[in-house]
């Protein structure tokens, strides 16, 4: 089964179910404190809709700010590691600097 990381409208990282759940939980952990409202509302489809994907879609620039955040700090700890799927995070990266709503301080 394969899944996606929803970006906005059009835009998706596609990748396997292991590519998947090796990201979106890396990133979910690395969400501050004060954005877990956010974390909730981007990883409902997972995890309690059972659906295959999570979505970034509809949040705000500061729900997106929120994910970029966490991104990247999962991304600086997983480099250090032997499991480090670097295509994987730079697709999600490039797709995540690219939407209007990235504030261009993160990456």
């Amino acid at each position: 089964m394969a899944g996606s990381i929803i970006v906005s409208r059009g835009v998706l990282v596609s990748l396997n179910t292991l590519g998947l759940s090796y990201l979106i939980e890396r990133i979910r952990v690395e969400f501050d404190e004060q954005a877990y409202a956010y974390r909730t509302s981007i990883y409902v489809t997972w995890d309690e809709q059972g659906m295959p994907f999570i979505a970034l879609a509809e949040q705000d620039p500061k729900g997106f700010d929120a994910f970029a955040k966490a991104t990247k700090r999962a991304y600086d700890k997983e480099r250090e590691q032997a499991s480090f799927l670097e295509p994987l995070w730079n697709e999600l990266i490039s797709k995540l600097v690219a939407d209007p709503r990235y504030a261009g301080d993160i990456f």
